[in-house]
């Protein structure tokens, strides 16, 4: 039996506050051969009533509950032999479509036989009517006849240059395993998705990315947030492992030693907010990157030494201030 073009994946945990519009802004698509997989985390807020209201009205929507597990990449385990759709596409459970996303998506995959397609990205607090124009992501220099290989798409991901909410074919899922230890292990995923892609392509369909729900786990006061410094690393051995050139390693290397930098200082500051356990949990992550960051010292100093001046006396400023001076210094 033909599978639909496309599977949509939501994962939920207590998202009764935003739920009906993500899965309105999905079902109302002018594109309509796809399915909706909903996995549900075990809410207590309601949620699980709200999804069995609307899948007992659709039959596109399929929706499961799993025990509580705490993060999206262990719902991403599950739904991953469930999905029968040409493409997957995902979104979290408090984005929101426009209503042409998907024609649009599909429309440019077809023009260019693309590997992934990207829609345009708008943040959004309250409303989509609040997002800013000038700051959405979309395609590069607005050209949205630009065809990127996945080597460029995953150095332009690395800096959120372009995002990686993408229409993308399945079989590029379901080659990856989710790593269910750090909350952000999809966003290696994607990446490593667009290394695997032969063409990566935009279009002008829009995808809107909610910012401001406190629930929300990219948080920055979240202590699971910590956990992008796992990821940074994998990410790092990645490009290692792929032959990636100096010039490309040192500018990620900047990027991952100022994340763990930007992150201590807002955890010596924000202590307090975190119970016992919680703040044991972030110090072993940060110990955990501290001992990653002191084997590879020398080259972070290289790839410091390759930037401005002023970005070196900044660096020098902030290794002071953040209390991690000691990290060029141990010997």
């Amino acid at each position: 039996m033909k599978g639909p073009e496309i599977s949509v994946f939501i994962p939920v945990y207590n998202a009764g506050a935003y739920l009906k519009p993500t899965l309105e802004s999905v079902l109302n698509q002018s594109f309509t051969d796809f399915e909706l997989l909903v996995v549900d985390d075990s809410s207590t807020d309601g949620s699980w009533l709200i999804l069995q209201d609307y899948a007992g009205r659709e039959p596109r929507m399929r929706i499961l509950q799993k025990e509580h597990g705490g993060n999206v990449p262990k719902s991403w385990n599950v739904a991953l032999p469930l999905l029968r759709g040409k493409f997957v596409f995902y979104l979290s459970q408090d984005d929101l479509l426009s209503p042409d996303c998907f024609e649009q998506m599909i429309r440019r995959q077809r023009e260019c036989d693309a590997d992934c397609v990207l829609p345009d990205m708008l943040r959004f607090t309250r409303d989509p009517s609040d997002a800013v124009q000038e700051q959405a992501l979309t395609a590069p220099d607005a050209d949205y006849n630009r065809i990127l290989d996945g080597r460029s798409a995953f150095l332009l991901s690395l800096d959120w240059s372009i995002h990686g909410f993408m229409l993308c074919r399945r079989q590029f899922y379901t080659e990856e395993e989710f790593d269910e230890s750090t909350f952000n292990s999809d966003e290696y995923v994607t990446r490593k998705i667009f290394l695997k892609s032969g063409q990566v392509a935009f279009s002008r369909g829009r995808f809107y990315y909610r910012r401001g729900n406190p629930n929300s786990i990219t948080d920055p006061g979240h202590p699971f947030r910590y956990q992008v410094l796992r990821t940074n690393q994998r990410l790092l051995q990645l490009m290692q492992e792929q032959g990636f050139d100096r010039q490309e390693l040192y500018k990620y290397r900047r990027q991952v030693f100022d994340t763990f930098c930007g992150l201590h200082r807002y955890f010596l500051n924000h202590k307090n907010s975190y119970v016992s356990t919680e703040q044991s949990g972030i110090q072993a992550l940060f110990a955990e990157e501290y001992e990653a960051l002191h084997k590879e010292r020398k080259a972070t100093k290289r790839a410091y030494r390759h930037s401005g001046v002023k970005r070196r006396i900044r660096v020098a400023l902030m290794l002071s201030s953040y209390g991690v001076f000691v990290l060029f210094n141990k010997k």
